[in-house]
């Protein structure tokens, strides 16, 4: 009977950890929240359903995701559910956030970590770097989707080894899939994990159940592969396309080179993968800590960072004493989490960018980081003497804790920042541009294209659907960038290596809003001048990384 009460105990304190987890999820976001706005590939995306495209929820835009159906499900609901009001979106995203922060929380716990160390997982884990674009952008948010949909897929994984109930099965198998067609780096850590309980529940049969276990492990890596052939037949984008031989070969030889700049470069790199998966993170909470210390965060950060310290110290002080076992658990699931969560690199390069746009392809990774990390101060503490071990690891988690919200704030109030400087563009460009008819196209001017990583305009599809949405017409467009060039024929430009072309003629415009001014491109002469007398901005931040903080 006491042994009952005691799980029935510890299963209830778990749950409280869990709602802890999510709430302060919540709370992190709140400086920024209502602030945020659309970016890059939104306007495209909002410019198509406020066209009326898709006549209902069961039609989507099968153009844009057929690789992704969930995603294009998901946004497009949101859609119909906010239309052009960001807060409705971003505060949906906060809560699937918080979803997967609770699932992850009692899922590490269910898998013998202790709940003190599964709770730092989850806090520092939610406060990484990596997540801040996945916290901002509405083109990404069938990230958190997907990995919520995968930690719930574990949760009924494990209920089904442990209790063999078919419909545990079959809600792994549906959320899995589910989670597949959202997003696809998390498919390796599914895999990963079916074929790892599979082995222990083995194991622990002593070989008994090998036959249909076998079975099972096949079953799931079918699916997985299918799952990504089905992602690579039906995408139509360049990422999903596989590589050849000779890119396989290359890749091969960038994943050791010793000289490889993960900056500037693309691609996997066993140099560069420990600096951004730690390095950053750590540098991140060094300067986070700096900021809240030297008095530069706001009041409300700095309430908020004391609200999470006091919230993390509280909750990890009425937990188990730190274990040597659970933390060796801790970092051998960590090390598994962080090589699935890269292993989908192999086959699509990765952008390494600590806050930049594309940091959004390290989250699977990432939370094998966070693991890694505490597991890593859980080993240091149980180096000091009994007493003093909890006090240690509760003091440095707090620490830490406050130090990542201040560090992802100060990645976050750029993207909060950017709207206000899109509204200013458009408000001028309401006035500027009404008179031109539809079917015209504008190159931008004049505009910084990024604001630290958030970005403002910076290719065709923002600008085309920004302006669109702003004038009530269809309108084509670009911005200038350092890859214009002015050609005999029209001016030429590029995104992702893809080129573009504007052909000169009475439909071409460049306009820049600080002058207001309206320049008919009808020919290259035209074009020469124009760009011969402009003014020139000092602008900083590149394609997927932006200006980096």
């Amino acid at each position: 009977m006491m042994q009952r009460q005691g799980l029935r105990a510890a299963g209830t304190g778990a749950a409280v950890d869990a709602a802890l987890a999510a709430a302060l999820t919540f709370i992190s976001a709140a400086p920024y929240l209502s602030a945020l706005g659309f970016y890059s590939d939104d306007w495209a995306l909002l410019a198509g359903f406020a066209s009326g495209r898709s006549e209902s929820l069961l039609t989507w835009d099968s153009v844009t995701f057929p690789g992704r159906p969930v995603q294009g499900f998901y946004l497009t609901l949101l859609f119909r559910a906010f239309g052009l009001d960001p807060f409705g979106y971003h505060l949906v995203n906060v809560a699937m956030l918080a979803i997967s922060a609770a699932l992850l929380c009692t899922l590490l716990v269910r898998l013998g970590v202790g709940r003190a160390q599964s709770f730092a997982t989850t806090i520092l884990f939610v406060l990484m770097p990596q997540l801040s674009t996945a916290r901002v952008w509405y083109a990404a948010f069938q990230v958190a989707l997907s990995m919520a949909l995968m930690l719930a897929s574990m949760h009924c994984m494990l209920s089904f080894f442990r209790s063999g109930k078919i419909g545990s099965a079959v809600g792994a198998i549906v959320a899995a899939g589910l989670s597949f067609a959202a997003y696809e780096i998390f498919a390796p850590l599914i895999a990963g994990f079916a074929i790892g309980a599979m082995l222990l529940r083995w194991r622990k049969s002593k070989g008994r159940d090998g036959r249909s276990l076998s079975a099972q492990a096949a079953g799931v890596t079918v699916l997985v592969l299918l799952a990504f052939v089905t992602k690579l037949v039906f995408s139509g984008g360049r990422a999903a396309q596989l590589p050849n031989v000779s890119e396989y070969v290359r890749g091969l030889h960038q994943l050791f080179r010793l000289d490889y700049d993960w900056r500037v470069d693309a691609g996997m790199n066993v140099f560069a993968a420990p600096q951004m998966y730690f390095g950053v993170p750590v540098q991140g909470w060094w300067a986070g800590a700096r900021t809240l210390l030297s008095g530069n965060a706001t009041f409300e950060v700095a309430v908020i960072a004391a609200v999470i310290a006091v919230v993390a110290a509280w909750r990890l002080a009425r937990q188990e004493a730190i274990s040597t076992e659970t933390a060796l658990r801790l970092l051998l699931l960590g090390i598994a989490t962080l090589i699935l969560g890269v292993a989908i690199f192999l086959v699509i390069p990765p952008i390494f960018t600590p806050t930049g746009i594309a940091n959004r392809f390290h989250v699977a990774a990432a939370l094998g980081a966070a693991m890694i990390l505490v597991a890593l101060i859980s080993l240091s503490c149980s180096a000091l003497p009994p007493r003093g071990r909890g006090i240690a690891f509760c003091a440095v988690i707090a620490f830490l804790a406050a130090s990542a919200f201040v560090r992802m704030w100060t990645i976050e109030r750029y993207w909060a920042e950017a709207p206000a400087i899109q509204r200013t563009i458009l408000k001028a460009a309401r006035v500027d541009l009404q008179k031109l008819p539809s079917g015209s196209t504008v190159i931008l001017d004049g505009v910084c294209p990024y604001h630290g990583p958030a970005v403002v305009f910076d290719t065709s599809w923002d600008v085309a659907g920004a302006l669109t949405l702003a004038l009530g017409r269809p309108i084509s467009g670009d911005a200038v960038s350092p890859r214009m060039s002015v050609t005999a024929q029209g001016l030429r430009t590029s995104m992702y290596g893809d080129p573009s072309f504007y052909p000169y003629g009475g439909n071409l415009y460049i306009y820049d809003p600080r002058t207001h001014s309206v320049v008919p491109l009808s020919n290259r002469a035209a074009a020469v001048r124009y760009f011969a007398s402009r003014q020139p901005i000092a602008c900083t931040g590149s394609v997927d990384r932006g200006a980096e903080v």
